[in-house]
């Protein structure tokens, strides 16, 4: 028999009209087109589902519906907890869903947070410095060229083509404009000027990691090595992608042992893309975990998990078959303590 799913989301045309100010404020949510793709993913795998739009009635929405699990991508709307709060409500009900908790969200989207919490667990990182003002003694330490980005932000948000910057000058005037526009602290970095990976991984106990993707630069983009993968080239369909990626096996490996390590590390569950950029060495460096992945038809995580071989449906019933794997798997360890201590 088929579950009551229950489907959380955010969608681009609900974001809070104080939100707009900036181009890319809808960026991170949802089409209606993506929403009732994988409404109609889980109905055709035999699931009866739900949608709840993140909004004021879905903590009563949640309390009223009986439901047995909710495929989660809600990102909410604002503040660095905001991934963290439809999973913390969740886990308040007592209701199973998908994804990571809270305390992962929480971490992973606090992108300084995130690289303090993987270079403990042996991670190799850019080195960089989280700042409030362009004054902060800490920019001295670092090398030019350095980039620059929104410490809480996803989808490109706050990058743009200038984010690679070349000198302390410029620095100051494109901190100005993004610790206005975005009223958070900003991550500087040194720059890694190596090639792009992203790598999407799907499960708990044995995850399967889906063929390692290459983000690449479109013919109107600079071809050497200051591409950035930036708001308006993600918008303007600039990029070019190469899934699975033409790399030597031994590169292969090592950026896919780095994105397990990661997915480990930090606790990651159900499923997760991390992106990683290599330096002026070719070493891999880790620049992000995404524990939220897109889900559109287009998006980097369906189009690895075509390249595995895994339709769109088949990757949504991936994810929620970890989900559903983990709670029987946390049922049966609970019975077997509760049988051992008679």
């Amino acid at each position: 028999m088929g579950l009551r799913i229950g489907l959380t989301y955010n969608l681009k045309s609900d974001c809070p009209k104080e939100m707009r100010f900036n181009e890319d404020a809808s960026a991170e949510y949802e089409s209606e087109e993506t929403v009732d793709g994988i409404k109609t993913a889980l109905e055709q795998l035999g699931h009866n589902v739900v949608t709840l739009p993140y909004n004021l009635s879905l903590p009563v929405q949640l309390a009223n519906h009986q439901l047995d699990i909710v495929f989660n991508i809600a990102e909410g709307w604002s503040g660095r907890n905001r991934e963290s709060l439809i999973p913390a409500l969740l886990e308040f009900y007592g209701i199973p869903y998908t994804g990571s908790d809270p305390l992962t969200l929480g971490l992973t989207l606090d992108k300084s947070l995130c690289k303090i919490a993987a270079a403990a667990a042996g991670i190799a990182v850019a080195k960089g410095v989280t700042i409030t003002s362009a004054g902060d003694p800490r920019l001295a330490e670092l090398k030019y060229p350095v980039f620059i980005k929104p410490n809480a932000e996803g989808s490109s948000k706050g990058i743009r083509n200038w984010s690679r910057i070349s000198g302390y000058a410029e620095l100051t005037e494109k901190l100005d404009w993004l610790l206005t526009n975005y009223q958070q602290p900003a991550l500087v970095e040194e720059f890694l000027p190596g090639r792009e990976f992203t790598v999407a991984i799907i499960g708990n106990q044995n995850p399967r990691i889906l063929p390692v993707m290459e983000i690449l630069p479109g013919e109107e983009c600079p071809q050497d090595g200051e591409f950035v993968y930036s708001f308006e080239t993600k918008n303007g369909n600039l990029e070019r992608f190469s899934c699975p990626a033409e790399v030597e096996p031994i590169l292969r490996e090592k950026i896919q042992a780095m994105a397990l390590h990661i997915f480990d590390a930090l606790q990651c569950r159900d499923v997760a893309r991390i992106d990683i950029r290599l330096d002026g060495e070719g070493n891999p460096r880790f620049l992000e975990v995404n524990p939220l992945p897109g889900l559109s038809k287009v998006s980097l995580l369906t189009l690895q998990a075509q390249a595995a071989g895994l339709d769109f449906v088949s990757l949504i019933d991936a994810i929620l078959q970890a989900a559903l794997e983990r709670y029987r798997y946390l049922k049966s360890e609970y019975h077997l303590k509760e049988a051992a201590l008679g």
